[in-house]
């Protein structure tokens, strides 16, 4: 049951933080596509490239965040 609920609570953070890091960079590079009128390949590659950056960037916040967490967990435990 803990690593259940462990894994349970490093999924919906990362879920969380993903889209919302999903949505800014979308917001972003909409927005800069829209400027530069340049639509197409370049575009596509943008977009491409800062959603599978988000999506690193989120997983490794979360997955350090809940392994941080987790840790100290286990080490105040294992004091008390």
């Amino acid at each position: 049951t803990y690593v259940r609920s462990d894994v349970r609570s490093f999924i919906r953070p990362f879920i969380h933080s993903f889209v919302r890091s999903f949505v800014r960079t979308f917001v972003r590079t909409y927005i800069r596509s829209y400027v530069d009128r340049s639509f197409g390949r370049l575009i596509f590659r943008t977009y491409a490239r800062s959603v599978v950056h988000s999506f690193v960037r989120s997983f490794v916040r979360t997955y350090v965040r809940t392994f941080v967490h987790s840790y100290v967990r286990t080490y105040v435990r294992s004091f008390v």
